[in-house]
């Protein structure tokens, strides 16, 4: 007869052998709306808990969201023109096409952020952590990217900060055409 000491540990093997399928995060899907956001939390103001928030084509210019926690958050189509998002956790962010046009992104957490379209004109990402961040057609022009951690990161078409067209296959830094 079996102890319930070795059906406990028979049921807790078993428990590992199942594994459910992650629920789609969406992060960088075409397939989600804003009905599909689950963060009932997410404020606009600083020190905010958005991570996973669904807010694609927000209008908020000069937003202050500084030290938020934003990671997997859709972005897409969102205006934060002069928005203040130093030292914010963004990692896995979806901000395609977004406008952060004279954005703050001091010592920012970008990693795998994908700003593809994007315009960062003048944009601060003074020491931002951008690895593997994909800024594919993206407009970094008078950006700020001193001390900015870019290994990986990809800027095939990109417009650099001195106004040149990066070459396809620039990875880490602007290759000119």
């Amino acid at each position: 007869m079996p102890s319930h000491r070795t059906f406990g540990a028979a049921l807790l093997a078993a428990s590992f052998l199942f594994v459910a399928p992650a629920p789609d995060a969406g992060a960088w899907s075409d397939k989600i709306t804003n009905a599909d956001n689950a963060n009932m939390v997410c404020k606009l103001e600083p020190a905010s808990q958005c991570t996973s928030a669904v807010l694609m084509g927000l209008q908020a210019p000069g937003v202050d969201m500084h030290e938020s926690s934003m990671a997997s958050m859709r972005l897409d189509n969102a205006n934060l023109q002069g928005a203040n998002l130093s030292r914010s956790i963004l990692q896995l962010a979806n901000l395609e096409k977004a406008n952060l046009m004279l954005a703050n992104l001091e010592g920012a957490h970008m990693h795998g952020v994908n700003l593809r379209g994007a315009d960062l004109k003048l944009a601060n990402l003074r020491g931002a952590n951008l690895l593997d961040a994909d800024f594919s057609g993206a407009d970094l022009t008078g950006a700020d990217l001193t001390g900015a951690i870019l290994v990986k990161a990809r800027f095939d078409h990109a417009t650099w900060t001195n106004g040149a067209t990066c070459a396809e296959g620039s990875l880490g830094t602007c290759r000119a055409k």
